[in-house]
């Protein structure tokens, strides 16, 4: 190959080593113009509550987990867990969703079933589908007409221990033991009579 077939394959783009002349693409049709219409999620990422913006991780109904699950992000539950969930932001347990233990979070809405207790720093929402048998812990807790509820609700020692976790989080960061000690040691006061 001379130099004048270099600079002829080079104009062409086509490769310069003859051995790889079989792999040079070359356009048969000029390009045409393709409009897609953009595609619309049937059904978009839910979001663990109203106010938040970020989409929600999720566990679909198909979906059994044994354990202990942590995150750091908003959580949404239609399938089964067994074992304790502890979120520091939002947990939604849907329709489909069974809880079979304890669940910590910044705020909970069931809408499915829970056996179990809850403990949230910020609110409880029990809507009119859900069926829970356990504890609520926290500072506000709404139980929708029609849910199904079995067990005792404690607002007064959530808000001292959601007081308490605001302020050492003031004066320095808390890790998750110490938001578990400090929302343990409200239901244990709130169990002596």
């Amino acid at each position: 190959m001379n130099a004048s077939d270099f600079e002829a394959r080079a104009a062409r783009g086509s490769s310069l080593d003859p051995r790889l002349a079989e792999f040079d693409v070359k356009p048969t049709v000029a390009p045409t113009a393709v409009r897609t219409e953009p595609k619309v999620a049937a059904d978009p990422a839910p979001t663990a509550t109203a106010e938040s913006k970020h989409p929600a991780s999720v566990i679909g109904a198909t979906l059994r987990f044994k354990g202990e699950l942590r995150a750091d992000e908003d959580f949404v539950l239609q399938g089964r867990i067994e074992g304790s969930i502890h979120h520091s932001q939002n947990l939604t347990i849907g329709t489909e969703g069974v809880v079979k233990g304890d669940s910590r979070a910044r705020s909970i809405v069931v809408d499915g079933t829970v056996e179990g207790d809850l403990y949230a720093l910020e609110s409880i929402q029990i809507r009119a589908t859900a069926r829970v048998q356990g504890n609520l812990l926290a500072p506000r807790v709404a139980i929708a007409d029609g849910a199904t509820f079995n067990g005792k609700v404690d607002m007064a020692s959530a808000a001292r221990a959601a007081r308490n976790i605001v302020e050492r989080q003031s004066t320095h960061v808390l890790d998750e033991r110490s938001v578990d000690q400090v929302l343990g040691a409200g239901v244990k006061g709130a169990a002596t009579p």
